[in-house]
């Protein structure tokens, strides 16, 4: 049974708006109302869409592109983007990118005045570039621009922000 132009703009605007009452990650209530409008402004241009098949495979394709196993060359996260997860009282970690083949992982660090890392073995190689601030390892002060290596089943000591920092990771 073919369905209806108006039961067809109805499911289409209930796909696209039917979210945006709920509280789900990256939704925005606030903008509901909103919505509501913009919807009943698009429901004529709808009903004049034929209904279409979309083509196949395009379902699983972006599943893959969801859980991050897309074929795209390159992985970017804007400055916006991504989740500051926090580590400590006053360290905050921000994942960037995961190879889940190797293990290596990229991440930022926000380090809060007075911050400490405590010593810790590395099980693979990890690199630190200080982008602002400064950190005191092993009683050797790196800066802004500063980098440090550490070898795969080196140990750290302790790491201490007197002043704070902002650390590129990549482990």
């Amino acid at each position: 049974m073919k369905k209806t132009d108006a039961t067809h703009s109805a499911e289409v605007l209930d796909a696209l708006l039917g979210g945006l009452e709920t509280n789900l990650p990256g939704t925005r209530p606030d903008l509901a109302d909103e919505a509501t409008v913009f919807g009943a402004h698009l429901s004529p241009l709808l009903s004049r869409l034929p209904e279409a098949e979309p083509p196949e495979g395009l379902f699983d394709a972006i599943e893959a592109e969801l859980d991050g196993q897309g074929t795209a060359p390159f992985q970017s996260v804007r400055a916006e983007e991504g989740v500051w997860e926090q580590r400590t009282d006053k360290v905050w970690k921000k994942v960037l990118a995961e190879e889940t083949r190797s293990g290596r992982t990229m991440y930022l660090l926000r380090c809060l005045p007075g911050a400490s890392i405590k010593p810790h073995i590395h099980e693979r190689a990890e690199h630190l570039f200080i982008l602002e601030g400064e950190l005191w390892i092993d009683g050797k002060l790196y800066s802004a621009g500063d980098a440090q290596v550490a070898k795969p089943g080196s140990v750290h000591p302790e790491i201490t922000m007197p002043a704070g920092c902002l650390v590129l990771v990549s482990a």
